[in-house]
């Protein structure tokens, strides 16, 4: 469980991050407009400085959702 203080910590670093990377918080703003719903797929993908790239990706199901909206609320 999250305590107080981590949730503030979490906001400054959140808040910093979206500073330095401005192209973010419209992109988390798209996201937050609609809900999470079953169906709907995500797709993630890491490249590092030496070429190395990691992808993966779900398609989103009931069992999904209460974790997606804690994340959507986070991210608010």
């Amino acid at each position: 469980m999250l305590n107080f203080q981590s949730l503030l910590t979490f906001n400054s670093a959140k808040n910093k991050f979206l500073s330095n990377h401005p192209a973010v918080q419209p992109f988390i703003d798209n996201l937050n407009s609609r809900d999470p719903e079953p169906g709907q797929e995500v797709a993630i993908a890491v490249r590092y400085p030496d070429g190395t790239e990691y992808k993966t990706g779900v398609k989103v199901t009931e069992d999904d959702l209460q974790l997606l909206n804690l994340l959507k609320e986070l991210l608010k």
